[in-house]
């Protein structure tokens, strides 16, 4: 079987400068629970992090679910999982993806 190209799982980076725009525009506060859906190389992630969110990020891809479990370690909790597939906080959070 084929490897899936980039394309076929959505996946796209995302330069830091642009993360940090996305999470400036929503109004993340310090100590918000925040979902990074399709949380890649973490770059998202990390511009979450550094406004003070707690982050869950959901990755679904087995080789990028393990890369932001390296860059951040217990900073982050990385879920492994298809979006569709996720059972939701029960208190309020954002999702930033």
């Amino acid at each position: 079987m084929a490897t899936p190209s980039r394309r076929a799982w959505g996946w796209h980076q995302l330069s830091p400068e642009w993360a940090a725009r996305l999470v400036a525009g929503a109004a993340v506060h310090r100590g918000d629970l925040v979902l990074d859906v399709g949380a890649g190389r973490g770059v998202v992630t990390a511009a979450l992090l550094a406004s003070g969110a707690r982050v869950i990020a959901i990755e679904a891809h087995p080789e990028r679910a393990a890369h932001p479990r390296r860059r951040f370690g217990d900073e982050v909790t990385v879920v492994r999982a298809d979006a569709a597939d996720l059972r939701l906080p029960r208190r309020p959070f954002h999702v930033v993806a």
